[in-house]
């Protein structure tokens, strides 16, 4: 069953359920309250009635006769309330559905309401449950108050109930019509989204990565529309790098394969001699494509978080003379000036000395490759808001806006002069900074040059004893 009549029935059901509940207060609690009225209403009027009814007995020097008279000409069905005027008494007011007899001290009717009554004798019980008109300590009579024998007749009480029950079963009608159309409205709110999405999926399922939906709402619809939106952003995106990827380690695998296989088709027929510079040269590339595995392998593992870091406590001072070391010679054969500077009082870290070591020494490969003669590459440690911070500063072409975002990916080489390389000697360095809980951040200096940020936090601190 599709949702849109899932909704339907769910405001059907409470629509239903709320006139049951209704219907079933209506008849339980409003009709016991409505029946206590009545009863203490009646109690009233038969204190009220017993009042008069004597005093018209003692108006009439105590008999009953032409009691009868008094009664106004009302059609059947209807008694009368009377009340003691100045000149004597008489009725007033109409209550339908029910009757009013009087008796005498005999049990004589000598008044009926309706009239079918009148000369009849009440039976002991009828006139047990009756009201005693009393007169100088002796009962001169009774009033006794009898539902309408008439089919046609209601009392108060079915006609009030009668009443609460139509009202309830009007209203239920008009609840029902309007609860169709919200919920038809309401449906149409919640599916129309959904089918925008599966409509979206599905176009998603057969590849078309470019497609959006395009939905401007704010509530959790509107957010499951941006989230989809994000996910088929991120997914293209990731679909292009594996594209990417997939072309950049093929001509990377592809280079050196072609010239091993070059080399050894020309041993095989004789054409060259296995000299010991040719082995040198081949054995290279053997231990190029080495490093290109390894390198993937690397990063695999840490985005994995899979990477086995071998941590201890050690100075960022080792971490960067030893970075540093193998790059004095080429800055004083090019005239670089290589600055080294550490912040004073650094402590211990627990990190990996050998990966963060690794991590150095390809950020500062790049700022030698890409820093002319005579240029500056700086070097330096120091603490920034609780995080030991390690930047590599040089004073080359810098990177273009568009690099930036992607210069950490895989095989990406940005700008002229930067297609030498495999382009993973970054991903390699963001890689082995995020195992360890850091970030690694690249930006352009104002005076000019790139700069690289590497930041480790203070949860690798040593614990304090």
């Amino acid at each position: 069953m599709k949702i849109n009549r899932k909704i339907t029935m769910a405001f059907f059901i409470v629509i239903v359920v709320a006139l049951v509940v209704m219907a079933l207060t209506s008849r339980l609690y409003i009709g016991n309250v409505f029946d206590r009225y009545v009863a203490g209403y009646r109690s009233v009027l038969m204190e009220q009635w017993e009042q008069l009814f004597e005093s018209y007995y003692v108006y009439n020097r105590g008999s009953w006769e032409g009691v009868d008279e008094v009664l106004m000409h009302r059609p059947r069905g209807q008694r009368m309330l009377m009340q003691r005027g100045q000149d004597g008494p008489g009725f007033l007011g109409i209550i339908p559905g029910e009757r009013l007899l009087l008796a005498d001290a005999g049990g004589l009717i000598v008044l009926d309401s309706l009239n079918d009554k009148t000369g009849e004798t009440l039976s002991t019980r009828i006139l047990e449950q009756g009201t005693p008109i009393m007169h100088g300590g002796e009962q001169v009579g009774t009033l006794v108050l009898q539902p309408q024998t008439a089919m046609t007749v209601l009392t108060l009480e079915e006609e009030f109930s009668q009443s609460v029950l139509q009202a309830i079963l009007w209203g239920g009608m008009a609840a029902f019509l309007v609860g169709a159309a919200l919920s038809y409205l309401l449906t149409g709110q919640f599916t129309r989204p959904l089918a925008l999405l599966t409509a979206s999926a599905k176009r998603f399922a057969l590849r078309d990565f470019r497609h959006r939906v395009q939905m401007e709402r704010r509530d959790e619809i509107g957010e499951l529309a941006e989230a989809y939106n994000y996910m088929a952003e991120s997914i293209e995106k990731n679909e292009k790098l594996r594209t990417n990827l997939l072309a950049d380690v093929s001509h990377e695998l592809r280079t050196p394969l072609t010239i091993l296989r070059g080399n050894f088709e020309a041993l095989q027929a004789g054409k060259m001699e296995a000299t010991p510079e040719l082995l040198s040269s081949l054995y290279d590339e053997v231990l190029r494509l080495g490093r290109l595995v390894s390198d993937l392998e690397s990063i695999n593992l840490a985005q994995a978080g899979k990477l086995p870091l071998n941590i201890s406590e050690v100075e960022p001072r080792v971490i960067l003379s030893r970075a540093a070391a193998p790059f004095q010679h080429e800055a004083n054969e090019r005239d670089i000036n290589f600055v080294l500077e550490l912040e004073e009082g650094l402590k211990a870290w627990k990190l990996d000395e050998d990966r963060v070591t690794q991590v150095l020494i390809n950020l500062l490969a790049n700022a030698f490759k890409f820093t002319p003669d005579s240029g500056e590459i700086r070097l330096e440690a120091g603490m920034e808001n609780e995080f030991l911070t390690i930047v590599v500063k040089d004073s080359g072409p810098g990177l273009a806006s568009e690099d930036l975002p992607l210069i950490f990916e895989r095989f990406y080489k940005a700008g002229p002069g930067r297609s030498e390389g495999s382009g993973l000697g970054l991903s390699i360095a963001k890689s082995l900074v995020e195992a360890h809980g850091g970030m690694i951040k690249a930006d352009n200096r104002p005076e000019g040059g790139s700069v690289f940020t590497v930041a480790f936090p203070p949860s690798l601190l040593p614990s304090k004893l």
